[in-house]
């Protein structure tokens, strides 16, 4: 069988990592929303939104990296 690999501007793992952090934030804004709406889920949603920042700031971090590394494409 003949497959052919799909050409991209942005190599597939820069691809992943930015998916990542765009749901990573999605998901921050709906935590956020959630824990201003009280009850008594406040506490879980605050202690989720931390622990997806911390994600948040990995992803970033690894971003960045690949940047200073040129893997970002694009040339």
């Amino acid at each position: 069988m003949n497959q052919q690999l799909e050409q991209t501007i942005v190599p597939n793992e820069v691809y992943n990592v930015i998916r990542a952090l765009a749901d990573k934030l999605e998901g921050l804004a709906a935590y956020n929303k959630y824990e201003r709406d009280g009850g008594s889920s406040a506490q879980l949603w605050g202690q989720l939104r931390q622990q997806d920042e911390q994600a948040v700031r990995q992803l970033l971090q690894q971003l960045q990296q690949m940047a200073q590394q040129g893997q970002l494409g694009g040339q």
